[in-house]
């Protein structure tokens, strides 16, 4: 009969409809497979980007591999350390002794030897995570059988003052280094030997802040105190000069509050400008030094036409030449007051400076006016230049 056959006989539309439901469950469960894969990785992809990001935004021409230092207490001599997760070691202040934290070269070959600026900004074990100093000083050689009489001692008197410092000597390989990692060696090349230290001055506080000085400058009070000066807003500028009576400023001491203030790019890059062995080996002092550094402080902050000043602050808080008194009281050209009768020793015992120095009127009259540092200006690097 009809009816029975229209029973046995299913529709087959129906069975497409099965089909088609098949498939469509097959592609949803691959897609949400897919995504599901897709938010699993995303976390590895991203820091994969950030690795890669990180690698191009570094200086130029520096090595990936992790920078390390050792900062080793230089009375004490200790050698038990505190493994740190920075990749560095401090040796503990020892209370009972004046002790201070001196860098360690490793090596000077490659960019990671530099030591590693975001690494050594706080102290550890310093529970006010307070910014450490860096103290720079520069010479080309670190023996110090090498260097002029005095400069150990003198040397001594800012590590004796300032055992929280930092203290990071660099001699002529390691200028260069620095240039090369930070993308001035060409500022450097073909340049005499004072003034590639000259500039070197320029890179390291450009690069890590801190302060420099000459190897005869003698600290005679702890300098946080000069730093963080209450008078004429001294405490408030990103960048200390020093002042001299003979010229308005100087280079053989100067302090940045911070690093990468643009001045110093500004400087690097005016003596980049200077070409051939005219200017490259010629006077330092016109080149790389005080009249360098004038001709750039009255450039950068518009003063051209005008004097440099005393005590006088330059752009918002940027620059101030502190008064001689302060840092540099004696003169560049004095050998016979009883300061500058100090300049005619030289090639005399070393123990003057730890004897007969503390005791001299010269330091009665320093104190007398309140200096924080003085140099005598041992002129080492002139010999046989003409200027």
């Amino acid at each position: 009969p009809p009816a029975a056959t229209e029973v046995a006989v299913p529709p087959p539309r129906r069975r497409r409809r099965r089909g088609i439901r098949y498939v469509e469950w097959t592609l949803h469960f691959t897609i949400t497979f897919v995504i599901l894969s897709l938010l699993k990785l995303e976390p590895l992809a991203r820091n994969s980007v950030q690795d890669h990001n990180n690698e191009i935004d570094m200086p130029r021409n520096r090595d990936i591999d992790t920078p390390q230092l050792l900062l080793q207490s230089i009375e004490t001599g200790a050698t038990n350390t505190e493994q740190s997760q920075s990749s560095f070691d401090v040796h503990l202040q020892n209370e009972d002794k004046k002790s201070a934290n001196v860098f360690e070269w490793k090596c000077w070959d490659k960019c990671s030897c530099l030591p590693a600026a975001q690494l050594i900004t706080e102290v550890k074990g310093n529970s006010t995570n307070a910014k450490v100093t860096i103290m720079h000083q520069s010479y080309k050689s670190s023996d110090p059988h090498t260097w002029h009489w005095g400069w150990k001692s003198q040397r001594q008197t800012w590590i004796d003052l300032h055992p929280d410092w930092l203290f990071i000597f660099w001699d002529d390989e390691q200028n260069a280094l620095l240039a090369k990692c930070t993308g001035y060696d060409d500022v450097l090349e073909g340049r005499s030997g004072i003034q590639s230290a000259d500039l070197s001055r320029l890179l390291y506080l450009n690069e890590y802040g801190g302060l420099y000085t000459d190897m005869d400058y003698i600290a005679l009070q702890n300098h946080e105190h000069v730093f963080n000066l209450d008078k004429n807003q001294v405490n408030l500028q990103q960048i200390l000069l020093q002042g001299r009576q003979d010229q308005v400023i100087g280079f053989e001491w100067g302090y940045a509050r911070n690093q990468q203030h643009p001045l110093w790019a500004f400087c690097l890059n005016i003596a980049r400008r200077q070409k051939g062995p005219s200017k490259r080996k010629g006077c330092p002092i016109w080149y790389t030094g005080p009249k360098f550094l004038n001709r750039c402080v009255k450039k950068y902050f518009k003063q051209q036409n005008k004097e440099l000043e005393h005590m006088v602050s330059y752009g918002q808080n940027d620059l101030m030449i502190l008064e001689p008194n302060l840092i540099a009281p004696v003169r560049g050209d004095d050998f016979t007051s009883e300061c500058g009768k100090w300049r005619n020793h030289e090639g005399q015992n070393e123990r003057k400076w730890t004897t007969e120095w503390p005791e001299s009127s010269c330091i009665q009259y320093l104190n007398d006016i309140g200096a924080f540092a003085v140099t005598l200006y041992s002129h080492s690097w002139g010999k046989g230049l003409k200027c």
